[in-house]
Parts: C-alpha cells; structure tokens; sequence
C-alpha cells in the first residue's frame, strides 16, 4: 500500500485490539490496524460453516448487564448494532449445574435461572441444608461483594486460597470458588489474585455471568474493526508483524512482510510476552523488565469439544459440571502433567442454539464442552482429557450423547497456531 504513516499503530484485531482502534479512529486519530491471519477475533475467534455459528470454545461474559463493550459500541456510533443474546432478568433456567461432593457416588444435577446474589439455589446443588452453614457461605458472599474497592488492590499479591482461609466457610462454597478460577480464569485458585477472582464474583452476584452474542463472541470483533474502517482507519490482514521498531527508546513503527509502517504510538494487543520478548528486539528493553516478563507464568490452556446434534435436545443456555476432585489446584495440575490421568474433568458448556436461533440448521443444536489443560500446545494430556470429557457426557447428559451426529475437538495447539508467532 502507498500509505505508510500513521497517527497509531494497533497489533491485533482481537476485542481489545479492535476495541483501540476503533477507539481512536472515532476520536480523529489515523489509526493502522494489522492482523495476522485472514479472520478477526484472536482468540474470540468464531465460525460459520456448514450453517453453524458457534465459538472455537465456550465463553461466557461477565458482566451480562452493561458491559465495557457496549460503551464502546454507544461511543463509536453502533449501539444499534449491540446483540445481546440473554438478559440478566430473563427468568428461564439458563444453567444446568452437575456438583459431586467428596463422599457422594453421584452427582446433584439441577437447573436454573440466573442465581445473581440469591445463594439458595446453590444451597440446593450443594445440598448445604444446615442453616449455620448457610449463614457462613452468606457471610462470605457478603463480605466479597461489600469489600471497598480502595482495599481490592490489596489482594492484588494474596492468592484466593489464602483470602478464604480468613473465612470459616463450608468446604461446598471453597470447592465452587476453586471450580470458577478454573473455569473462568483457567488459573488454580492458589494462584488467582483475590482481587481478580472476587471482582469477577461481584459482576456474576449484581450483573449476571454467562453472556453471549448472536454470531459469536467475534461479532464483538467484526463489528468494531467494520465501523473502524467506515471511519476512515486502515485494516491489512494476513501481515504478520516481524518486530515493532525502536528509536531512541520510543516506539516508532511495525516492520512487516508488507513493508515499514510508521506511527509516534504503536499498542499491542499480541500479550506481554510475545510483545516483549519476540515483537521487540533484544537490547532494547531493560534488561530487569525482560527478566520480569519471562518468569510470568501464563495461565493455564482450555481444551474444547463441539458436539453437533440432530435433533434438539438442550433447553438451556449452559451447562455446568464440577466435583470436589475434578478442579485443579497447582498441586493437581503438576500431577497431571507428571502422568496422572484424572478420572473426571470439570465442564463449562455453552449451547449456542438457545443464545441464537441461526446457530444450527433447523432442527439442530451445537453444544460448545470445554475444560482447563496445559497451555503446552505439545502436551500429551490432552487426549486423554477428551476421552472423559465425553465419558462424562455420556454419564451426565446421555440425550446429548445420543443425539450427536459428530464431534470436533480443539486445544492449545489450535489457539497457538491461529494466535502466536
């Protein structure tokens, strides 16, 4: 292209990235967005195909009610665009919930609208019919959502494991607490930051969990980078960045397999560490930083599998599976990848046909299963963590089992090809 000077530069198309730069477009700043593959999204990626839309694994948005994305989308001049596909005050059940305590055989399987701050229907799957019990799981609940948000940022180096030994709690609400920083975060709940995972919390008990787009969650993408380029801002795909280059200890521009692009402001949205030790030369960093960013550890990977169904069978938003032994502290983790071979997983799934009518062909329903792995692209669990993922839908959910004319399955290899260097 002619053009090679810009106001902005922005690496990547993912929500955050395409988020900027519409951003900044809208406010008057000549923005180059690059990407490098042919599709938007990073790792929100979402495909049509076969007459399916359905994501590459499950999401669910916190918060439901008045998310950031929706002030961006008011900002830029698409809030009429806004496709929300559930309401927090939708009263349907909305959620199946699978929960086998320590000493149970089976598993408590009950469904339900958006719980919100309401913990009895939790009190209900956990079976906690102890009203002393109860009051120490509301005062903890209380506790997470009343905390002044002066003091969250000292949670910032305390680990949610450690926050909850300050409570006397049931050990149903721990083993929940530990499930979600799975499930939410993919991260051990020895390792989570409180604050994070309590802020997630607070969002889930006042605004609801569990949002979806119709199309997607890369309808969220799609959507920003086309007002983008209405606004006049500049998108190449296919252009894999080969270093951001530095100048007098400033970010300058991108170099490219399309060429030098120039910019006084260049943002990544690539993530820390292919940021600063791949996208930036050696030497130009300091050298402390470098050091910092190698010894961050990365969260854990989410594998998924997409199971197609002839025949409507689901008749909620998501399903939900967990057990006091299937969650993953560090300890459990490592287990794994020294050779340990769980015998049960946890489960979030996501049925796209109840968000979104045009998710199958009529008369069908794609579910969405996905449960936390390594994040090694190369790690040998995963195969054996697909195997009870269907075990257990075979268990729990045989009229989807039953109804499946085929499955696909994906893992960190798949993230790793479509979103790093």
């Amino acid at each position: 292209m002619e053009q090679n000077q810009f106001d902005a530069i922005v690496i990547g198309s993912g929500p955050g990235g395409a988020a900027a730069a519409a951003l900044l477009q809208h406010r008057g700043v000549n923005t180059l967005l690059v990407e490098k593959n042919n599709f938007l999204g990073g790792k929100m990626v979402s495909i049509e195909r076969d007459g399916y839309a359905y994501d590459l694994f499950p999401h669910g948005q916190v918060p439901m009610r008045a998310p950031a994305f929706k002030d961006v989308y008011d900002e830029i001049g698409i809030g009429d665009r806004w496709e929300a596909a559930l309401e927090c005050e939708d009263d349907r059940n909305v959620i199946t919930l699978a929960y086998r305590r320590h000493d149970w055989k089976d598993y408590n399987v009950v469904s339900q609208p958006q719980a919100m701050a309401d913990p009895r229907p939790f009190f209900k799957l956990w079976k906690l019919d102890d009203p002393a019990d109860q009051m120490k799981a509301m005062q903890f609940m209380t506790e997470m959502l009343s905390t002044p948000e002066d003091q969250m940022d000292e949670l910032d180096a305390i680990s949610m494991h450690d926050y909850m030994q300050r409570f006397d709690v049931p050990y149903e609400v721990y083993s929940y607490m530990a499930f979600h920083a799975n499930a939410s975060i993919a991260e051990p709940i020895d390792k989570v930051a409180a604050s994070e995972q309590i802020r997630i919390m607070r969002h889930m008990m006042v605004h609801g969990g569990g949002g979806q787009y119709r199309g997607g969650f890369a309808k969220l993408a799609r959507d920003m980078v086309a007002r983008f380029e209405e606004l006049g801002g500049t998108l190449i795909k296919n252009c894999k960045v080969d270093h951001i280059i530095v100048e007098d200890g400033r970010a300058v521009g991108i170099q490219t397999r399309h060429g030098e692009f120039r910019a006084p402001v260049v943002i990544s949205s690539a993530g820390i560490q292919p940021t600063a030790l791949k996208l930036v030369e050696p030497g130009v960093l300091p050298e402390d930083y470098v050091d910092y960013v190698k010894k961050l550890e990365p969260g854990w990977g989410f594998t998924s599998i997409r199971y197609f169904l002839d025949r409507p069978v689901m008749d909620v938003a998501m399903y939900v599976v967990y057990s006091d032994d299937s969650w993953w502290n560090q300890e459990r983790h490592d287990a794994v990848r020294a050779g340990h071979k769980p015998d049960e997983v946890i489960l979030f799934m996501v049925n796209h046909t109840f968000y979104d009518e045009n998710a199958a062909p009529p008369g069908k329903q794609v579910l969405v299963s996905g449960t936390i792995c390594s994040s090694d692209p190369e790690d040998q669990e995963i195969e054996h963590l697909w195997s009870v993922m269907d075990k257990q839908m075979v268990e729990l959910f045989p009229e989807i089992w039953d109804a499946c004319e085929r499955r696909e399955y994906a893992g960190p290899k798949e993230i790793s090809t479509l979103t790093r260097d």
